[in-house]
């Protein structure tokens, strides 16, 4: 038993599209021979699901991370837009929120701006695209 992650993306017209994941942690590591050239200038909406799996079959979604993945000119990570996501992320960790009559909004205001420009809310049909690709799909 263990637990595998899976990717997709969506692209501008909702179609889904998996990739392998090593290639989307290379695509994050900013790999020059990763590239999308259908992606060019785009924000992508991605998925990644960690799948519960037992002799190599899928049994079930552990949790969906949705994240919108930006391109430059390209089909390359745009690697300062995504740098600003992940400054925001860290930003919405409030460190401070724990201690006793402190209102700290920094991290408040990071983590809004972070959901709202680098995440995405899947719809229902996106979420059974994912789930028809992991389990019926080979």
């Amino acid at each position: 038993m263990g637990i595998s992650p899976r990717g997709h993306f969506f692209d501008k017209y909702g179609k889904i599209e998996k990739i392998p994941y090593r290639k989307f942690e290379r695509l994050l590591n900013a790999d020059k021979n990763v590239f999308y050239p259908k992606y060019i200038s785009e924000k992508v909406k991605c998925s990644i699901s960690y799948v519960e799996m037992e002799n190599r079959q899928a049994i079930k979604i552990l949790h969906c991370d949705y994240l919108i993945i930006p391109f430059n000119e390209n089909g390359l990570l745009d690697v300062d837009t995504h740098a600003q996501g992940t400054a925001l992320m860290l930003q919405s960790i409030d460190l401070l929120g724990n201690l006793n009559n402190i209102t700290y909004i920094q991290a408040k205001i990071a983590k809004k701006e972070y959901m709202k420009d680098f995440t995405w809310q899947a719809k229902q049909q996106q979420i059974l695209a994912i789930v028809e690709d992991i389990f019926y799909r080979k």
